[in-house]
């Protein structure tokens, strides 16, 4: 093999003079020695690493910058498209390679191993499944010694050049990644009764279809399964409730873009259809417009570096389906219609990432933590003033220069003192429901009777899991407050974090009518858990 690049930068033409013109992938390391050793010499790394780049867009090499690629080069494109017809025309009859070489091909291990394998097989040409297991079947350590080697490097490569995708999942625990890949360009399927039925949901209220119609009434299927691949690495697959399969076939494909938002993907001859849909919930009756847009947003974006890398001058226009119907219907025509402008909504300064499970988890936490833990501590502010509940207003009055005023570090900053005190004379106090918990909690401690907990104010009260005083119960909720909203670095939170919490939060509550004698919030927290469990229960 050898290099047709002429350049002067570096002298990479000694690597395929060498032994190394064996070998299909060659340490970064290496070209760096190389370099080191030649007559003109790339100083920097970064001029190394864009070298490296243009060799790559030049289709002279396979490389990439990110850090689990770029430690390694291969030196033959044409070894990758061989890799993959490799897998694309694997057959059923194959060799089982079991643990035990020793174990005889008619055992029924031997058996199992080899039925478990074709059943994958059967998977990869039907579903466009592709396991690991069957990855190393078909390029085995004795017919394709180097394949077998940088298989793991293969198969990141196709995951960037999104020919293949891991699919992710949200669970209990939060995000993840599965440990098999879907291969759009294997599926077979085409799209079952069920999916048109799932789009006509009574449930559910949706977008006009955004149409990318490809200019020529040419668009190649590779364009397609790409785009496909790069949506399967960004929201999760949708599955079917009964038996948990991808909604994933032959020219279509449902993704999961929150709990509420599902987008459908379809391609018929030269146009990609994309329709979003969502949960009726309560009031809300029509898809998210900056949601809508973000998606677009990822879509054309998407459909720009794909026909940019396949190096053809496809263009394509967006338009909408007009009249409104099925996707999949034959006779449908494409317009601009004003429906069109909630696919271009305006998203100002908001963050071009979806809207996780895990973020609408952390939104519910937040909800509970003001709504019901709030109310706890006002609870116990309007139980335990020394006057009746009338002149509790002249006593956070009377205390004015107390809260504003303290010696060294003032007990209050310029929004507490402006949301506890909004007459600039200071003759009026705030209304007591609008205080936020940290107030509450410095009016607490410095204006009511509750005692101080045993570990001592701002200190926390799990240190002493038995002191369930009121005052280490408002110690808990300050803590509460600082972990969630105080130190969240992105907003997310498992369903089994929020489920932990919720535990927290109803010992805690627990804890406050006990000593209070009295029911606070139990039945609202209550009330918002049932709510949230009906969500996931329904999605």
């Amino acid at each position: 093999m050898k290099l047709c690049y002429h350049f002067t930068l570096i002298e990479i033409d000694s690597i395929y003079t060498s032994d190394l013109a064996l070998q299909t992938v060659v340490p970064r390391s290496t070209v760096e020695n190389i370099n080191k050793d030649g007559k003109v010499r790339i100083e920097k790394s970064e001029e190394l690493d864009l070298f490296l780049r243009h060799l790559h867009e030049t289709g002279t090499v396979i490389y990439f910058s990110i850090e689990v690629l770029r430690d390694n080069i291969m030196l033959d494109p044409k070894w990758m498209i061989d890799a993959l017809k490799l897998l694309i025309n694997a057959q059923p009859n194959l060799p089982v390679n079991l643990a035990d070489n020793n174990t005889k091909s008619s055992s029924p291990a031997a058996s199992a191993a080899h039925s478990d394998i074709t059943q994958k097989w059967s998977d990869f040409k039907e579903k466009g499944i592709l396991t690991v297991e069957l990855v190393d079947v078909i390029w085995t350590k004795e017919k394709h010694p180097d394949l077998h080697q940088h298989k793991d490097h293969i198969l990141m490569i196709m995951e960037q050049l999104n020919i293949l995708a891991r699919p992710r999942t949200f669970n209990e625990m939060g995000e993840k990644v599965e440990n098999y890949y879907l291969t759009p360009c294997m599926l077979r399927q085409g799209s079952p009764g069920e999916f048109v039925s799932l789009e006509q949901d009574v449930r559910l209220v949706s977008t006009p279809v955004l149409c990318c119609v490809f200019r020529g009434k040419y668009l190649p299927p590779p364009i397609f399964h790409r785009l496909i691949a790069a949506c399967i690495t960004r929201w999760p697959v949708s599955r079917k409730k009964d038996t948990s399969e991808h909604l994933i076939f032959c020219g279509c494909c449902m993704f999961d873009l929150d709990l509420f938002h599902r987008l459908t993907l379809y391609c018929r001859n030269h146009i990609v259809f994309a329709r979003i849909t969502r949960l009726v919930i309560d009031e809300v009756k029509i898809p998210e417009a900056r949601l809508c847009s973000r998606v677009r947003k990822f879509i054309t974006l998407n459909l720009s570096k794909i026909t940019s890398c396949l190096g053809q001058n496809l263009q394509y226009e967006l338009r909408t389906q007009c009249p409104p119907s099925h996707m999949d219907s034959e006779h449908s025509m494409v317009c601009l219609s004003p429906p069109f402008e909630m696919w271009l909504a305006d998203e100002g300064h908001d963050q071009d990432a979806p809207i996780t499970p895990e973020h609408m988890n952390y939104a519910r936490l937040c909800v509970a933590l003001i709504t019901v833990c709030g109310n706890a501590l006002r609870k116990i502010l309007f139980s335990n003033f020394p006057v009746p509940y009338a002149d509790i207003y002249q006593v956070i009055l009377a205390n004015r220069q107390k809260l504003i005023r303290r010696p060294g570090r003032p007990l209050l900053n310029n929004d507490q003192i402006s949301l506890l005190f909004p007459d600039p004379l200071g003759n009026k106090v705030g209304t007591l429901d609008q205080f936020d918990i940290s107030v509450l909690y410095i009016l607490i401690r410095n204006v009511s009777t509750v005692l101080e907990p045993i570990t001592g104010w701002n200190m926390d009260p799990y240190d002493q899991p038995r002191d369930t005083s009121l005052g280490a119960s408002v110690e808990r909720i300050r803590s509460f407050r600082n972990h969630i909203s105080g130190h969240s670095a992105d907003g997310r939170i498992s369903r089994q974090g929020l489920e932990d919490y919720w535990s927290k939060f109803e010992a805690v509550i627990r804890d406050i009518e006990v000593e209070l004698g009295e029911q606070v919030c139990s039945q609202e927290l209550e009330k918002q858990r049932r709510q949230v469990i009906s969500i996931y229960e329904a999605c």
